[in-house]
């Protein structure tokens, strides 16, 4: 990632030092002047997100980052946070339940989790759902995979659940 990000910031500094005239230079040949890159779009990263959700829970994609979801487990239940794009601020939907689909050990299972509103989601809408069934907190810690599909704002949104708890942070987005 380091050597890609160098390439290219090299490569910006090679075009620009070559195409770009300072305006304020009336010789084109002079270039004692410093590089002035004032147009260019700032450079990401690759991974605009935290690593863990702001509860300290795992994170699952939804829509090209269009939103997250946080994911608790391993107290004996469940808990989903909807959040934005960044990870960060919670995303209150209308929704009265999330539905999980997981494979553990080759059985397949659905589970709910009811919508728990926080103290700041609007009336009608959840930003938080949970499960006290042990028996879904167990397939998440035993490394159960799956899906959740969520509706957003009339649209629906697929999140890939997998688990990674020795998670270096290597993924691609």
């Amino acid at each position: 990632m380091k050597t890609s990000f160098l390439t290219l910031l090299l490569a910006c500094f090679t075009l620009i030092g070559c195409s770009n005239k300072n305006a304020q230079n009336d010789s084109p040949d002079d270039s004692s002047g410093p590089l002035v890159i004032d147009d260019l779009p700032p450079l990401m990263d690759g991974d605009s997100h935290p690593e863990h959700g702001p509860h300290g829970g795992e994170l699952i994609e939804l829509g090209k980052e269009a939103f997250h979801i946080e994911m608790l487990h391993g107290t004996g239940s469940v808990a989903m946070y909807m959040l934005d794009g960044s990870a960060i601020e919670p995303v209150a939907i209308e929704a009265s339940k999330l539905t999980v689909s997981l494979k553990h050990d080759n059985e397949v299972r659905s589970f709910d989790l009811a919508a728990d509103p926080q103290a700041d989601d609007a009336s009608g809408k959840s930003s938080r759902f949970t499960s006290t069934d042990a028996e879904m907190d167990h397939w998440m810690e035993s490394g159960a995979e799956g899906a959740v599909i969520v509706e957003i704002e009339g649209k629906s949104y697929t999140g890939k659940i997998s688990h990674d708890h020795d998670h270096d942070h290597d993924h691609d987005h």
